[in-house]
């Protein structure tokens, strides 16, 4: 049985034979209790309940030689289902290859006012400054990390000091926001100026996370195009979104529906990640998160991308969910999971473009719906398959269509 096939509890029994939770893991997902009320209370204001989504799984993934599942928190079943395609394609081709870089996360210190004396002056004790973050989170020195670079520039009329942290395997925002208002005062009483703000930066631009895939033109083909007519396709479409923004905002939309669903499922801040992504390919004209060519007989997809996350402390820690995502997956690090999210977005590119210059993206989108407007019509239980399948039958996807069908259902 395939796994799209498969009950929950099926699923679950699934990810135990194969060890990729425990029986402690498994009567957890059975429960379905992702947050107790103390918990929910304290990552929340006012809170009044849980506000729940689907938690599945993204099947195939090699990434640099490791298999993986990758547990995705998502409301629209295409965005699983086309992950697992994507991904399945690729790892007939050798998998992804990913590139990551250090873990580097930015804060600003905004001065009033700037003259090449403060500038000296704030080069001069540069080595102070830098000892005082540092010793505002020793713990962090202790496991490799620390301020890596510290600048000083004058911006319009103020003065911007630049705080460069790596914060190891933490997202970070709390350990950089620390430091600096560690520092401001110290700074302040220094220079003579007032701080104007203290506060991170989600550019995340010393995060960045290079993808590669390949694949043979046979794992493209459709039954009414050869492989090399549907990479040529995708790479002129690709080509096509260097120049429409139009184009470009939905191709990259297309690329964050995999990247934000990991990162949910992870107790990431998709927020920050939004921002740091769309910023980056917003400094020259706004442009594609990924690049598709043909090389040496092949579709070659690429894509690089700031990918702004941690795999512990704050609410990675504290969300059982989070914590049992990052065991099904087995990640050690947070370059480790940078290279799984950026993996899922590039097999979300690849199956959202092939499907578009194909068969068009409703086909396949709308077959995965057909269980949602079931439900929406009022069918329980074996109701939903049952019409669903008629309504994957007849391809008729309208709510009102549905519930003719249920109507007829209960008659019969």
């Amino acid at each position: 049985m395939k796994i799209y096939e498969m009950s929950n509890q099926q699923r679950i029994d699934y990810l135990l034979e194969h060890d990729f939770i425990d029986q402690g893991q498994a009567d957890f997902l059975a429960k379905k209790q992702p947050l107790s009320e103390d918990l929910a209370n304290s990552l929340s204001e006012n809170q009044i309940g849980i506000f729940g989504l689907p938690y599945g799984f993204a099947t195939d993934f090699l990434i640099n030689g490791k298999d993986y599942l990758v547990p995705m928190a998502i409301e629209e079943p295409s965005v699983i289902a086309a992950a697992s395609n994507g991904a399945k394609r690729v790892k007939a081709n050798g998998g992804f290859k990913v590139i990551t870089s250090p873990h580097i996360m930015y804060g600003q210190i905004v001065l009033e006012g700037s003259s090449p004396e403060l500038l000296a002056k704030l080069e001069k004790n540069k080595a102070t400054i830098i000892e005082s973050a540092n010793q505002a989170r020793q713990s962090l020195l202790k496991r490799g990390g620390g301020v890596v670079s510290l600048t000083f520039e004058k911006i319009g009329d103020d003065t911007e000091v630049l705080l460069g942290v790596n914060t190891v395997d933490a997202m970070g925002a709390n350990i950089v926001n620390s430091m600096l208002e560690t520092i401001a005062p110290q700074i302040s009483e220094l220079t003579g100026n007032d701080v104007l703000c203290a506060i991170l930066s989600n550019s995340g631009k010393s995060q960045l996370v290079k993808v590669e895939a390949r694949m043979k033109f046979s794992d493209l083909q459709t039954k009414q195009m050869t492989g090399q007519e549907v990479a040529q396709r995708i790479v002129r479409l690709s080509d096509f979104s260097k120049h429409s923004v139009m184009r470009a905002i939905t191709h990259n939309k297309g690329i964050m529906n995999g990247i934000d669903a990991v990162l949910l499922a992870t107790g990431n801040d998709f927020r920050a990640e939004e921002a740091a992504a769309h910023s980056f390919y917003s400094q020259k004209g706004y442009q594609p998160f990924s690049n598709w060519q043909i090389k040496d007989d092949q579709l070659v997809g690429t894509l690089e991308l700031p990918i702004e996350i941690g795999s512990v402390g704050g609410a990675i820690k504290a969300l059982p969910m989070a914590q049992l995502s990052l065991a099904i997956m087995k990640i050690d690090n947070s370059q480790e999971l940078q290279a799984v999210i950026g993996s899922v977005g590039l097999a979300n590119n690849l199956s959202a473009l092939r499907a578009l210059v194909t068969t068009g993206i409703q086909a396949g989108h709308m077959s995965l719906q057909s269980k949602s407007l079931a439900v929406s019509a009022g069918a329980q239980g074996d109701e939903i398959t049952e019409i669903s399948k008629q309504l994957n039958q007849i391809k008729e996807y309208t709510l009102e269509k549905a519930s003719e069908l249920l109507e007829k259902l209960r008659k019969q």
